[in-house]
């Protein structure tokens, strides 16, 4: 079967700019008021950068600057820079919504939900509400398999060539929201049967689907695996190859089946190793026949490391 040289795309790159003489203008309005959006917000452990709403109510002629803390509280307080980081206590917002950032420490270690509060120190530009404050809560989930593959990954593989190759990829459960801002009609039936893995190749963003990954694990023998399915059957992403035009590129088995291609983890849950010998090929089926016409790449001996 015919190989064909990959011309991966290159995606436009936005560059934000802005002139010297150009001023944020602060909002002079009396009746702006800004506060929390809800008292209480969770998320787990694992779920990387997590922004938490900041609501501004009242028309704005101008930007609301606010000023946030931390505060510990409840019976397992989470403590800053140690269980969780803070991106920026400065937050402009421009419109009705702004949020403040923070990233949970992912330490797979097995412990009670921790608890802490942004609290909205200061505002300029708008009048502080009574729902001053958010308590966050994050959601231990380090005792679950589907969430503890959750997370960073470097994955290392060998290449049509022979040669070893890393990327850095993201794993992920399927989202509520579809990129368009809908409701995802398979998220009831996806969740805890489905990963996603973001990043193979380098590749993310617009125009890049996330591939599937089959999750299976059962209590009664505490044994499971992840797995690359439904080969063939989604488009990873559309390229323009010289020889045969726009093609859409799918996942297949290197065996050239559409059989899974199974990874089992270790027991601490820091390494995947997918079937020794065994991996993948990048199919290419051209938009103009539908059929398949070549490969695009091939990737064996498959082993992801979580990235602490």
């Amino acid at each position: 079967m015919k190989y064909f040289k990959l011309f991966l795309l290159v995606a436009a790159i936005a560059f934000f700019g802005s002139c010297s003489d150009d001023k944020e203008t602060q909002n002079t309005n009396s009746d702006v008021v800004v506060e929390m959006e809800s008292p209480t917000f969770s998320a787990k452990e694992s779920a990387g950068s997590v922004r938490v709403p900041i609501k501004v109510t009242g028309k704005t002629n101008g930007k609301v600057y606010v000023t946030m803390e931390v505060k510990e509280c409840g019976k397992n307080p989470a403590k800053e820079d140690v269980h969780y980081y803070v991106a920026d206590k400065t937050i402009t917002i421009s419109d009705e919504i702004g949020y403040v950032e923070y990233r949970a420490v992912d330490d797979r270690v097995i412990n009670d939900d921790r608890t802490f509060q942004f609290v909205i120190k200061e505002a300029k530009g708008a009048k502080i509400g009574t729902q001053n404050a958010t308590t966050v809560t994050i959601v231990d989930n380090d005792d679950q398999p589907y969430d503890r593959l959750q997370g960073e990954w470097k994955l290392t593989a060998k290449d049509g060539n022979g040669t070893e190759v890393s990327y850095k990829v993201k794993i992920s459960e399927p989202q509520k929201k579809l990129d368009d801002g809908t409701d995802n009609p398979n998220y009831e039936y996806d969740y805890g049967y489905v990963l996603y893995m973001d990043g193979f190749m380098g590749l993310s963003g617009t125009g890049i689907n996330k591939i599937k990954l089959d999750f299976s694990y059962s209590e009664k023998t505490k044994q499971g695996y992840v797995a690359f399915d439904c080969l063939e059957d989604y488009t990873w992403f559309t390229n323009t190859f010289n020889e045969i035009g726009e093609s859409d590129v799918k996942i297949r088995n290197a065996d050239q089946s559409n059989s899974p291609l199974f990874g089992y983890w270790d027991s601490d849950f820091t390494t995947v190793t997918f079937t020794p010998g065994s991996g993948i090929l990048l199919s290419v089926f051209p938009k103009s026949t539908g059929a398949l016409a070549g490969f695009a790449g091939k990737y064996t001996d498959i082993v992801l490391t979580q990235i602490k």
